[in-house]
Order: C-alpha cells, then sequence, then structure tokens
C-alpha cells in the first residue's frame, strides 16, 4: 500500500468513525456551549455528547483529501484552542477557563478513540493487497507519535496526557491546583488527571521470539490489537472524567459569571446585591442541573447501555449533586437542599442511574424536585 493510500484511508476512516458524511455542514462556532453567556432566562442543560460535536464540526471544517495525519492534527489543534482558549497553569484563574480546558481536554480523548480504531482497522488490513508488517509498524508509529504530539498541546498540569514511559513509580497522577473566585471570595480548585502510556514498540518486543514460526504474524497483530483495547477502554474513563469536570465548571461558571454582572450592575447604582437577583441565578442553576441529571436518567432507563456507560453517568450525577449543594449554600444559604429534594439521603446515598430500574424510578424524583423549585420561584416571584 502506497503511503498516499494510507494517508487517504486514514483520513476516511476517522471520518467514518465518527459518523460524518461529507453533506454534513457544521460550523465550529455552533457548538461552543459557553454558560456565562446565557441570559436569565434559561439555561440548557449540559448534553453527553458535547465533546462529539465538537470534534465532529472540526473535522468536518478542516478536512481535505488526502491530508497528512499529522498536518491534520496541527490544524485541528489550533482550531480547538481557538475555539477554547485556555492559558494554561495559571495560578489564578476562573471557573470559565475551567470550563474551556476541561471541554478541549474532553475533545482530546474523543479524537484519540477515533485514531486508535482508525488504528485497529489498518491492522485488520495486514495481509492484504500488499500491506505488511513493515507497513504497519511505520503507520502504527507514525500514528503513535501523531497522538503524542497532540497530547502535549493541550496539557494540564506538569505531565502530558499521553507518555511513552512512566517508569515504575504505578499510577500516573498530575495535579493543578488553582485559585478561583467565588460569590465575593476565593477558593482552591483542584484537577487531576491520570496521563496514559502509550508505547506499542514494547509491545512488539513480546512476540519477537516467535519471528519465522507460522503463528507469528497473528501474534503480532494479535499484540496490537490487545494493546488498542486496553488503551480504549482506559482512555475511555478518563474522557468521562475531564466530562464530569465540565458538567461541574459549566454550571458553577453560570453562577459565579451572573453573580459578577449583578455585582457590577448594582455598584453603578451604588446599591447592595440584590438577594431576589442572587436567589433568581441559584433557582436557574438549580433547575438545569436537576434537568441535566433527569436527562441522563432518561437515556440510562434504556437497556442499550454497557456498565461502564452507566457507571460513568453515575458519576457525572455525583458530581451535579455536589454542584447543587454548593450554589444553594452560595445562593440560599441553604446546605442541605439535597435531601429535602431527595436527591440524597441522610446516610450519604444519592439518586443514582447506575441501572435501568433505578433511573426510571429516579425520574419521579428529579419531576418532583423540578416541582419544589418552580413552586419557590413563583411564591418568590408573585
Amino acid at each position: 500500500m502506497r503511503r498516499i493510500d494510507f494517508l487517504k484511508k486514514l483520513s476516511f476512516t476517522a471520518l467514518l468513525v465518527a459518523g460524518i458524511r461529507n453533506e454534513v455542514g457544521a460550523e465550529s462556532a455552533s457548538v461552543v456551549k459557553d454558560s456565562s453567556t446565557n441570559s436569565l432566562d434559561v439555561l440548557p442543560t449540559y448534553s453527553m455528547y458535547d465533546a462529539e460535536e465538537v470534534t465532529s464540526s472540526l473535522i468536518v471544517k478542516i478536512f481535505k483529501t488526502g491530508m497528512d495525519l499529522d498536518f491534520f492534527l496541527a490544524i485541528f489543534a489550533t482550531e480547538l484552542q481557538s475555539l477554547y482558549p485556555f492559558v494554561e497553569n495559571s495560578k489564578v484563574t476562573s471557573y470559565h477557563s475551567l470550563y474551556f480546558t476541561s471541554i478541549r481536554c474532553e475533545v482530546v480523548c474523543h479524537l484519540t478513540m477515533i485514531l486508535m480504531r482508525v488504528w485497529q482497522n489498518l491492522c485488520l488490513s495486514y495481509g492484504l493487497e500488499g500491506y505488511d508488517k513493515k507497513e504497519l509498524e511505520s503507520d502504527s508509529v507514525q500514528i503513535q507519535n501523531g497522538i503524542l504530539e497532540f497530547g502535549k498541546k493541550f496539557k494540564v498540569g506538569d505531565i502530558d496526557h499521553f507518555i511513552k514511559d512512566g517508569g515504575d513509580t504505578g499510577e500516573i497522577q498530575s495535579t493543578w491546583t488553582c485559585l478561583v473566585s467565588w460569590f465575593g471570595s476565593q477558593k482552591n480548585e483542584s484537577i487531576i488527571s491520570y496521563p496514559l502510556i502509550l508505547n506499542v514498540t514494547e509491545k512488539w518486543s513480546e512476540v519477537e521470539g516467535s519471528v519465522g514460526t507460522p503463528r507469528y504474524n497473528e501474534s503480532f497483530v494479535s499484540e496490537i490489537l490487545a494493546f488498542t483495547n486496553m488503551f480504549l477502554f482506559q482512555l475511555d474513563s478518563i474522557k468521562a472524567r475531564w466530562h464530569q469536570y465540565a458538567v461541574r465548571y459549566y454550571y458553577l461558571n453560570f453562577a459565579q459569571t451572573k453573580f459578577e454582572n449583578h455585582q457590577r450592575e448594582f455598584q453603578k447604582s451604588k446599591k447592595m446585591i440584590k438577594t431576589d437577583a442572587v436567589f433568581l441565578n441559584g433557582s436557574l442553576s438549580l433547575e438545569s442541573a436537576i434537568r441535566t441529571i433527569k436527562d441522563r436518567a432518561f437515556q440510562m432507563q434504556s437497556g442499550v447501555y454497557h456498565d461502564l456507560d452507566r457507571q460513568n453517568q453515575q458519576m457525572v450525577v455525583s458530581t451535579l449533586v455536589q454542584v447543587i449543594e454548593q450554589i444553594s449554600s452560595a445562593t440560599r444559604g441553604e446546605k442541605d437542599i439535597c435531601k429535602r429534594l431527595k436527591l440524597s439521603d441522610h446516610y450519604g446515598g444519592i439518586i443514582t442511574v447506575s441501572t435501568a430500574a433505578m433511573a426510571t424510578y429516579s425520574l419521579s424524583v428529579l419531576e418532583d424536585a423540578l416541582a419544589i423549585l418552580q413552586i419557590e420561584r413563583k411564591l418568590h416571584f408573585p
């Protein structure tokens, strides 16, 4: 297989796996979700698939037939950085910036998952049309190095997203801590990331002893497939963590931004911040967060999701329950609102969507919680 044929196949397969067709004409700007720009009339819920939509939009925007992989990744990185600008590893930042870094890291994970599946497709082409071991090795190294360089451009903390050698330290962890403003004060926020080791050549060395045997080719391809499958499994968990961060910072950014806007408005009129505006800010944030939980529960009541999918969505629900408590405490002075709305109990348990049955049961609880918030808002604003 000629190099240009490989590159065309790589690009086409990436688009195919991403679920994109040539007739799709998405614009990158249309998928940017920024809670700070929403009016106080409504705060949209947070979709499960924002990262996928951003990825698809950017691929449609920049893709050209026969584009070199490294060039494609460089242009994609530039577009993503432009879409979600962020000053890396600053000691003082904002929830707006934390949301931007979280969503773009989630996109990095999603695009990398697409490339890993492309890599697996190349393994399945091994031995066809003259595509031999030498070409598969060369293409594998190109994909691996492309992913490594791509991940470096979105580093959070001291370690890249993907590294070649993790040493003998066990699980690798990178922590970035910064100060953010929160309702007139400052607080610490920490992002913990877990870089993944990406070094396929180590796997090849494990099958060198079988060179020349009838099963060598099978073993060679099997090692790559096993390696990429494990990497995809780990990457899915990492992507879910970034999704958690993105959801969390999306809501905290909305609450803080609206607080700052009210503060500026009332400073101009030489008045204190009105409690009505703060109450409305909190009410809309809480209602949207609960609607997001409801959306996830509605999705999880279907039987088409794997256990890992349900576990990931339960992590998002846990994050949203914490966000609801944090916003309620800041806007209402009520720390136990989740217990009152039956989103959590007195024993530390929270509402769950981790099984289809529990997700179905949760829907009625969430409907009741929304009704309570709407009644309270009507009473506050007769």
